[in-house]
């Protein structure tokens, strides 16, 4: 199944924090195995990681600006803008 079968979880539980943030993300809310897709306003893909549960994320290596985080769960899938100051 790929991203654009899954249905899109609106009101989810899945937070990201702090944001905007300057080294580090923390993902909570995920039960299971999560992919974390980072991409930036142009849609070009800066940083994808592979999760277990709630981590934390370090986007240090990013330069500052604004990103769409998306999360992809076997439920479905959520995005959240992400600041990187």
């Amino acid at each position: 199944m790929n991203a654009f079968s899954l249905p899109t979880l609106n009101h989810s539980k899945i937070k990201l924090y702090p944001n905007p943030t300057s080294d580090f993300f923390q993902v909570s809310g995920i039960e299971g195995a999560a992919t974390i897709i980072i991409s930036d306003l142009h849609c070009f893909v800066q940083l994808k990681v592979q999760i277990i549960g709630d981590e934390s994320i370090p986007v240090k290596t990013l330069r500052n600006g604004i990103y769409i985080a998306k999360i992809i769960t076997a439920s479905g899938m959520v995005e959240r803008k992400l600041t990187k100051v």
